[in-house]
Formats: structure tokens, C-alpha cells, sequence
């Protein structure tokens, strides 16, 4: 008889219907148990007003009032519920936290590389190494014509642009910090190196085809 009542109860008990905090001890739960502090007594002033605490943390009141709610740990197995006030920062970081973080982060990321390499070449700004006139440039590669340096990354270059429309970097991109004020900068003492303008820093993929004609214009 016992275990017929038992089993009926068993039946009787919705299965899922039993949570850990809602079950007695003995099937693996427990009610949850708060003790709350009580509340400090209140303070007052010699001539019987309440006393007030002065917030030593400014309060702003710019108009955004955002708030930004995240889990943190606490120790081992608990967390806290941690929230960040529009309020509780100046009105430039306000308005920076109003925006998501996968919009600002590229802009901030980027804005830190430019100053990086600003503060890094600010010293050279106007300076106008002789290395990279136009002429020395152009004499750099009519040495390597004389020589033929790189054959096999000019011969990779030509194939691969024969494929199909293949911009490379290396003919186009500025390779040293000096290009900005440096676009018209010449060298009047190797006049048979004059160009109007910079070209590539190195021999271009379509050079081969003058490789036994020096760049000197005197000669041509």
C-alpha cells in the first residue's frame, strides 16, 4: 500500500514543475534566504535638521542620458549588475559612449595611428633629404638598370598584370616619410637625371623594355 501511495504521488508531481530555489533541501534545492542590513540611523544637526552628505562626484547635465548595463564577476560565483551614467562623465566622453562601440573603436583606432606617425615625423616636417630628389631617385634607377636588381619581382610584376587588371602597391604608394613636400623637389647638380615629376622609386615591371637604354636624357 505504501508504495502505491508513493508512486501516485510521484504521478501526481508535474515533471519540470520543481525549481532549485523553490525545493526543499532533501530534493536538491534550497529556498533563498536574504538578511538585510538594517538601515544606519539617521544624523542630525546641532539645531535639529537633517544632515546632509555633500557627493563629491559631479553630476553633469549635458543632455544625453544614456546608460550603458553589464554583468561582472564578483569573486568566484557571484556577479554584479554594473551600470555606467550618462550623467557621471563630462559631456565629450558622454557623447562619445553614446555611440556603440563597434562605430568608435575603428575611428579611435585609426585617429591614434595617424597621431602615432604625426608625433613620430614631426621633427622631419620641411626636411628635404638629397637621397630622394627626383634626380637621385631617377639615378637610383638607372643603377639598377646598370645592374638589373630585382629581375624576377619586375618579371612577377609583368605577369601578373597580363592576367588581368592588377594594381601594385609598390609603384604607386609613397615609400618614404618626405613625399608630401617633396612632389617638386630637384637636384641641380645632376641636371641629366631631370623629370618633371617623381616617378616610381624603383625599375616599373614595363622598364624591361629599355633595359639596354640609360635614363640619362643627354644621351637621347
Amino acid at each position: 500500500m505504501t508504495l502505491l501511495l508513493r508512486a501516485a504521488r510521484l504521478r501526481c508531481t508535474p515533471v519540470g514543475a520543481r525549481g532549485v530555489a523553490t525545493s526543499v533541501v532533501r530534493l536538491g534545492g534550497s529556498p533563498p534566504a536574504l538578511h538585510m542590513p538594517p538601515p544606519p540611523p539617521p544624523e542630525f544637526e546641532p539645531d535639529g535638521t537633517p544632515k546632509k552628505y555633500p557627493l563629491h562626484q559631479p553630476v553633469w547635465d549635458h543632455g544625453y542620458e544614456w546608460e550603458h548595463w553589464t554583468l561582472l564577476p564578483a569573486g568566484i560565483f557571484h556577479t554584479v549588475y554594473y551600470g555606467d551614467f550618462a550623467q557621471d562623465y563630462p559631456p565629450y566622453w558622454a557623447w562619445l559612449q553614446s555611440y556603440p562601440v563597434w562605430v568608435v573603436s575603428p575611428i579611435m583606432i585609426m585617429l591614434a595611428l595617424i597621431g602615432m606617425v604625426i608625433f613620430q615625423n614631426a621633427g622631419s616636417i620641411g626636411i628635404r633629404p638629397k637621397r630622394y630628389t627626383i634626380e637621385w631617385m631617377q639615378a637610383n634607377r638607372e643603377r639598377e638598370r646598370q645592374e638589373n636588381t630585382n629581375p624576377v619581382t619586375r618579371y612577377l610584376d609583368r605577369r601578373r598584370t597580363e592576367r588581368g587588371g592588377t594594381w601594385i602597391a609598390q609603384y604607386s604608394l609613397p615609400w618614404h616619410p618626405y613625399w608630401v613636400w617633396m612632389h617638386d623637389t630637384h637636384d641641380p647638380d645632376y641636371p641629366e637625371f631631370y623629370l618633371p615629376k617623381p616617378e616610381s622609386a624603383h625599375l616599373h615591371y614595363e622598364d624591361y623594355k629599355r633595359m639596354d637604354k640609360p635614363f640619362k636624357l643627354e644621351d637621347e
